[in-house]
């Protein structure tokens, strides 16, 4: 009989909060955006009619591209001044131990070496999720200010030839956080097998205690020692 397992606090409200709104508006905007770019398809155009036409998917898209814009207001501002704000983003950034280990990582994820590189609080998959995703975010948020620009009337005050430039970087961005966020995120943090169906950390904010030592041993060190976690039966 299993006794009842000990769980860590990973993540706490605020952020759980903020990855909802991101993954939601994300999502929300590659809909409403795809649709744009493939409108001569008839997938395209049935999305354009669900979501209203081209004015209610034109609303849609910019509602939920302000809402990423607050979101990151937010979290750069989570990130500088809040104490766990300001740990979370030094857990972050990226070490030269990272890249010793990029090359065995990589050999392990494609079962050609049995070995896990060990990792701290992210491993360097976690935070190329990271970066991958603010820097998406922050090319989105400013190619989008500047398409909107001809939809305020207003565009003469931008370079057609740079106009024309923003308008491919912003649908190609679009796919690029696609690939990031779910080919590559929801498959590492949820569908791969040792973890499908979900990982409910993004829910709860906890971790196992046993599952901490296994997938960020560096973190258990820092917090528990070297203190050896035994299968309890």
């Amino acid at each position: 009989m299993k006794t009842q397992e000990e769980y860590v606090i990973r993540f706490n409200l605020s952020e759980r909060i903020q990855h909802v709104i991101l993954f939601v508006s994300l999502i929300m905007l590659l809909i409403t955006g795809l649709s744009l770019t493939y409108y001569d398809s008839w997938l395209g155009r049935m999305m354009i009619e669900i979501e209203g036409g081209l004015q209610g998917r034109g609303r849609l898209h910019n509602l939920f591209a302000f809402i990423l814009i607050a979101l990151c207001v937010y979290h750069a501002f989570y990130i500088t001044f809040s104490d766990k704000g300001h740990k979370e983003i030094s857990h972050l950034k990226f070490r030269k131990k990272d890249f010793k280990k990029l090359i065995p990582g990589l050999k392990f994820s494609m079962g050609l070496n049995t070995n896990k590189p060990s990792s701290g609080r992210y491993n360097i998959s976690q935070k190329f999720q990271y970066w991958g995703v603010v820097l998406g975010c922050a090319v989105m948020i400013v190619t989008g200010l500047i398409l909107l620009l001809k939809v305020w009337g207003i565009a003469m005050i931008v370079p057609k030839w740079l106009w024309d430039i923003t308008g491919v970087v912003h649908s190609n961005e679009g796919i690029l956080i696609f690939i990031v966020l779910f080919l590559w995120h929801i498959y590492d943090v949820h569908l791969s097998p040792k973890i499908f169906p979900m990982n409910k950390v993004w829910l709860t904010g906890k971790i196992s205690k046993q599952e901490l030592q296994s997938e960020h041993p560096e973190e258990y060190e820092e917090i528990y020692g070297k203190e050896f976690v035994s299968d309890k039966q």
